[in-house]
């Protein structure tokens, strides 16, 4: 039988019992949020968002490992691999860099001041204009990229059950969208705990049925390394090549510390947890379920390109677009194989859902704390209860129209990913400001915020018109073979027709830099803005600050010029009380005499 054939008849892979699978899945969650709405968690505007500060070590672990990942990822990265190679493992290593300095740099100063929204911060360091940018900066960055986040899994859905782009859109919006509404925070932990277990399950079979299909491992490394795939030390210098250890390090650890250290979603969470210590061993359980993860979508991509290593679909022109390369892969690999499209499929599904489902619950939490609450203070808590749920179906349901807009565009994700960088390293960086440098005042942050945005994102958007009109394309690209294709119904393209292989080295290179650089660069733009602007317009006086809104370091060095400074009342007050122990200790041999019987002559 043809390689493709299947493929070519458009046969369903999906039977009853993987549709069964399929509705199990979506089941499981729902009953979990109407199982912690029958327990009242909504009733308590403190239990729905923060969960009481109960919740345990292991479901929040989960929780942050679904929120890093997403189902995105179970077919972007093994894509990514296929056609560019093994450089993406570096990742794991930004990873590791990023969480001990978000623990115990930035965590420490939120759990101090026991804050609900992270964003509270920055109205203590600057003030309530700082605070809502910030909070409205981090709503647009949800929506963009909850948007771009569910049409990539929305195509390989279709690829693998059948289901239109809309209907399967429609079923994990309709979803998640019930259960995060009635079960708040402790039903989100929850169901991306059994989505986790489903993306793992779903990609494990995958790679090993598609180990057994070209005969073992040994085979896998062989066939990749034959095509330059196999590679760990590019070390190229140039910002514009997509992947080298430099991009990927460096730009995935701020990127990463930019989620962890300043993104709702994440300190949400370990704010969830009632101790320091427990926020710390759940960060770490997350890193090694987001290294096991990373390591096996790397490794399918590699099992991916060695299925196709000698008839590459792209170029034989079987499919159209790169996003379909991994589906069609799942397709062959477990197609014939009742239950597994089904578990695959829930996978999917999951990870969607987790993601959607733990930022609509953070983006419920800011737009009440940092929008709504300050102008009514006074709001009672079955009222911001409601405003929650409502916030959570009225931005739900304005992603879902977005995301079925979107599909229609083909945005690529690394442009997205672009831009949705860019925002986040705006908010880390005024974070940043407000933590490392002392000095830095309100003109400074808001002017910082405001060049930085209106920098990032005529960058982002200029690069996206590039991408989308062809005049940048990715060169980074390796080689595919379409020798072995010998199907009558496909035809196959010359590689030199084959676009993605075109390098335009006439375009400006700020439009050609790697997407992993956006978040360094827009978090240097607001250190260096905020810094100058601040000095221009009368630095902070440090003296006047909070100890408690600085890092670590900058508070005992505040500590300690407060202790070698008294001010006059301290002074005073020392002067008093010294005044006080002389007389007593002049005092006290008389008043003591009658205990001793010691008597003492009168002046």
């Amino acid at each position: 039988m043809d390689r493709f054939e299947s493929f070519q008849m458009g046969r369903a892979i999906f039977g009853l019992g993987d549709y069964l699978i399929f509705v199990f899945t979506l089941f499981i969650s729902m009953v979990i949020g109407m199982y912690y709405a029958w327990r009242g968690v909504s009733n308590s505007t403190y239990e729905y968002l923060m969960g009481k500060k109960t919740m345990g070590i292991f479901p929040i672990a989960m929780s942050l490992a679904a929120s890093s990942l997403s189902a995105s990822t179970l077919f972007s990265v093994p894509t990514d691999v296929y056609l560019t190679g093994s450089m993406y493992w570096w990742i794991i290593i930004a990873v590791g860099l990023s969480i001990p300095v978000s623990l115990y740099i930035y965590f420490p100063i939120y759990h101090q001041l026991q804050l609900v929204s992270i964003h509270q911060y920055l109205e203590m360091r600057f003030n309530h204009t700082i605070r809502r940018l910030a909070a409205l900066l981090y709503v647009i960055k949800v929506i963009f990229y909850l948007t771009v986040m569910v049409s990539g899994p929305a195509i390989a859905l279709k690829r693998v059950t059948g289901l239109q782009e809309h209907v399967s859109m429609s079923i994990m919006f309709a979803v998640c969208i019930f259960y995060t509404a009635i079960g708040g925070i402790k039903a989100v932990v929850w169901t991306s705990t059994v989505q986790l277990c489903l993306m793992y399950g779903s990609i494990i079979i995958v790679l090993i049925k598609g180990i057994v299909h070209v005969d073992g491992l040994e085979n896998v490394f062989l066939r990749n390394f034959n095509s330059s795939r196999i590679e760990f030390l590019n070390i190229d210098f140039d910002p514009t090549t997509r992947h080298t250890v430099w991009s990927l390090t460096i730009g995935g650890f701020f990127l990463f510390t930019a989620m962890y250290a300043t993104d709702q979603v994440f300190i949400q969470r370990c704010l969830a947890l009632p101790t320091m210590r427990k926020a710390v061993i759940s960060h770490w359980i997350n890193f090694l379920m987001l290294a096991c993860m990373t390591s096996l979508c790397c490794l399918t991509g590699l099992v991916n390109y060695a299925f196709y290593f000698d008839c590459d679909p792209l170029k034989a022109d079987i499919v159209k677009h790169s996003d379909e390369i991994f589906p069609l892969f799942v397709i062959q690999t477990i197609g014939n194989f009742p239950g597994l499209p089904g578990i695959f499929a829930a996978g999917i599904v999951g990870g969607v859902t987790s993601i959607l489902s733990s930022n609509l619950n953070s983006l419920s939490l800011v737009i009440l704390e940092d929008l709504i609450r300050p102008f009514f203070p006074l709001m009672r808590d079955n009222k911001a209860s409601l405003v929650t749920k409502v916030t959570v179906i009225i931005f739900g349901c304005v992603i879902f129209g977005m995301a079925l807009f979107t599909s229609k565009l083909q945005i690529s994700l690394d442009s997205s990913l672009s831009l949705v960088s860019a925002m986040a390293g705006i908010i880390l960086g005024v974070f940043s400001l407000g933590m490392f440098v002392p000095w830095a005042n309100v003109t400074g942050a808001g002017t910082a915020i405001a060049l930085s945005f209106a920098t990032m994102m005529t960058l982002g958007i200029s690069t996206h018109i590039a991408k989308s009109g062809g005049v940048i394309m990715d060169y980074q690209m390796k080689s595919l073979n379409a020798d072995g294709c010998h199907s009558p119904n496909s035809t196959i393209v010359n590689s030199s027709t084959v676009h993605f292989l075109i390098q335009e080295e006439d375009v400006n290179a700020l439009l050609r830099i790697s997407y992993l650089w956006y978040t360094v660069m827009s978090v240097s733009i607001v250190l260096i803005v905020g810094t100058i602007v601040s000095f221009l317009a009368g630095s902070q006086d440090p003296a006047q600050l909070n100890p408690k809104l600085l890092c670590s370091t900058l508070q005992r060095r505040h500590s300690n010029k407060a202790t070698s400074q008294p001010n006059i009342a301290t002074v005073h007050l020392t002067a008093s009380v010294g005044q006080r122990t002389r007389t007593l200790l002049w005092e006290l041999p008389r008043r003591l005499s009658p205990i001793i019987e010691v008597h003492f002559p009168n002046n």
